[in-house]
């Protein structure tokens, strides 16, 4: 019986290479403020809102400084540089002055642009006859109360380029039981209702909306008598500092929620994932979270 040797096939395969797939870019928002973003930093920290394929960045900073800004060939610049270095320091990327060219959106938050007067003002005459101004020149009102900001101005210009959708939250209202009562001759704001307050809210976003401008008005649920904002937002050691103004966490996460459902509204850009509207993560209780006074 005669023994074969075994043969050993071989057989050549030749792999023929997929095409790369692309690296998509996450959507991009930028958040420009004083120290009213502080709030906002203290909800990315503590993951209070789900930001799944978005990069945020943060430019701003506080105190006095803040008004060391001009505008400028298009950009937003400090006026010396140890201002550039302290909004530099702020930013994750290390920029010395802020351009819309990098963003699909950007959010003004604060900037000194306080609207409570406004509120305490139309909402105290709602209650009087004779007090009664009509929509026209409330409208007049509020448009010479934004623009008198010069960070608004820095809005409009931004808005003017069309390259970022420009967002716009002013200071929040005053926190109830903090700081000075309503002044003299607004005491009836305290009866204003909610849909009064959304007038006026709704005043504003057609003022903004004819520069350009997208307003994230302060939800309606942080509102506690008339038109105060509810304590439970108020900033660590806000009644032992007296700071009826800044807020914590957990309002930081409203405003941002808002601002990101704008941006997964949007279309993506070609070459960014195309996102959806993310799940909520559960509450944080107040405790957990890390945070401190602006």
């Amino acid at each position: 019986m005669s023994m074969r040797p075994k043969t050993c096939v071989v057989k050549k395969r030749f792999s023929v290479p997929l095409p790369a797939k692309p690296i998509l870019a996450n959507r991009q928002i930028c958040i420009f403020g004083d120290s009213h973003i502080a709030c906002l930093r203290y909800a990315v920290v503590n993951r209070l809102t789900p930001r799944r394929f978005v990069d945020i960045e943060f430019w701003g900073t506080a105190g006095n400084r803040f008004r060391h800004l001009a505008y400028r060939d298009g950009a937003i610049r400090p006026t010396d540089a140890f201002t550039a270095r302290r909004f530099a320091a702020i930013n994750s990327k290390g920029r010395e002055e802020l351009r819309p060219d990098d963003f699909e959106m950007m959010l003004f938050m604060g900037c000194r642009t306080r609207v409570n007067g406004l509120f305490m003002d139309f909402l105290h005459r709602a209650h009087h006859p004779g007090l009664f101004l009509s929509t026209g020149v409330k409208r007049e009102m509020v448009r010479a109360h934004l623009r008198h900001h010069y960070c608004y101005q820095f809005a409009m210009g931004f808005a003017a380029q069309a390259r970022a959708r420009i967002l716009y939250a002013p200071v929040s209202l005053q926190t109830a039981g903090i700081g000075p009562d309503l002044p003299a001759g607004f005491e009836d704001a305290v009866r204003g209702t909610a849909p009064a307050r959304a007038a006026i809210w709704q005043l504003i976003a057609e003022v903004m909306a004819e520069d350009g401008i997208t307003l994230l008005a302060q939800d309606d649920k942080t509102v506690v008598q008339g038109c105060f904002t509810d304590p439970a937002f108020a900033v660590n050691l806000g009644v032992e500092r007296q700071d009826s103004t800044h807020k914590n966490a957990a309002y930081g996460a409203i405003v941002l929620e808002q601002a990101l459902n704008l941006l997964h509204a949007m279309p993506a850009p070609a070459g960014t994932v195309q996102t959806v509207k993310p799940r909520p993560k559960p509450a944080v209780s107040e405790p957990a979270l890390q945070e401190d006074a602006p």
